[in-house]
């Protein structure tokens, strides 16, 4: 859903303040921590939107939450059963006494935040090193995926309410992304249709964690919007890894985004050889992405209230992605499935062996 700043880089004064929460409380949230660990403790480097971070030592990290932006631990949990070392082991400590604030203890992942290491290395190779870092989470999703009649008591704020948002968007959006909403939504009930995988529901550049040396990815951060969506939503957040804002805040593609497209479509399809010759599947997975774009970007956030469409002139942000992640030139339905022949099989079977070798 359509964010007001991005996850990094907001002040401590300023989550407080959101919170309605005296100054004061930051000092309650530390000692609550340094009665419960000795050692280093200091806050994050970069705090996030919903939450006051401390790190302590150099495998823990300590979280506060407001009861809106609770993480659910059972969804940790999940989260660490199907992705393993890329999302942090949570335990829950309890609530900050006399205050709305609940405190979380996590692994730290290893690596920096893609959102920093864009700022010290462009390489077009670490760029495609994530691409197909992404596809791999995608198709350990799809090997864990569920099918739709075994979550009827389980979908979430996104998952139990995809026809009414779609309808909202299509009555209420710009009216340039309004006929693109309509069409995916004469697609929903075959959208639903497709296996439910578990997904992670804030893919921004400071959630994603890499390897400083080598570019892979390393970690997720912060799954406190993850739920169980239909396989290809969550791939809304491969447009975020084709480009990134430019000194006026606004979203460019790189120069080689076609290519990168392309590379995670054929890294995907090579993880998951049912799709491989599932063309009708495959066209139908990307209806899905597009529907991940328009949620993600197309309801405003509103500080969790999610039940408004973005509007021109109040969140331009997000308007200007829609244009660009929708527009025909971003369309990831001009990539073909390729002809199976003995070079590509070869690659299959190499890429697979590697994928089940590291899961």
């Amino acid at each position: 859903m359509a964010t007001p700043s991005e996850d990094s880089g907001v002040s401590t004064t300023a989550f407080f303040e959101r919170c309605k929460l005296p100054a004061t409380v930051k000092d309650d949230c530390d000692a609550f921590v340094k009665l419960r660990y000795p050692g280093s403790i200091q806050p994050a480097p970069f705090q996030g939107y919903c939450s006051y971070t401390l790190f302590v030592g150099e495998e823990t990290a300590v979280q506060f939450r407001p009861s809106a932006y609770k993480l659910d631990i059972s969804m940790t949990g999940t989260a660490c059963h199907i992705f393993k070392h890329l999302a942090p082991e949570t335990e829950y400590l309890g609530q900050l006494e006399g205050t709305d604030l609940h405190a979380f203890a996590m692994r730290k992942l290893s690596g920096v935040s893609l959102a920093d290491y864009r700022t010290v290395s462009s390489k077009r190779s670490t760029r495609e090193q994530i691409i197909r870092d992404f596809a791999s989470i995608q198709a350990l999703s799809w090997r864990n995926a569920r099918r739709p009649e075994e979550l009827i008591d389980e979908k979430r704020t996104v998952g139990s309410s995809l026809t009414s948002r779609l309808e909202l968007m299509s009555a209420s959006l710009p009216p340039s992304f309004r006929r693109i909403a309509s069409s995916i939504l004469g697609d929903i009930s075959e959208i639903e249709a497709l296996p439910w995988v578990f997904t992670h529901g804030d893919f921004l550049a400071a959630n994603v964690m890499v390897d400083p040396q080598t570019g892979e990815l390393s970690g997720l951060l912060d799954w406190a919007e993850a739920e169980w969506l239909p396989f290809g939503i969550g791939m809304y957040g491969l447009e975020e890894l084709l480009g990134e804002d430019n000194l006026n805040g606004c979203f460019v593609y790189y120069p080689e985004a076609t290519h990168l497209r392309n590379l995670f479509w054929r890294h995907l399809l090579l993880l998951i050889p049912e799709l491989f010759r599932d063309a009708k599947s495959v066209a139908l997975v990307k209806r899905a992405q597009k529907l991940g774009v328009l949620l993600w970007h197309g309801i405003a956030f509103d500080d969790g209230n999610l039940n408004r469409v973005v509007e021109e002139g109040k969140d331009d942000r997000e308007i200007q992605r829609l244009t660009m992640f929708l527009s025909p030139s971003s369309n990831a339905n001009r990539f073909r499935l390729p002809e199976i022949g003995s070079s590509m099989i070869s690659s299959l079977t190499l890429i697979r062996s590697f994928f089940l070798r590291n899961v």
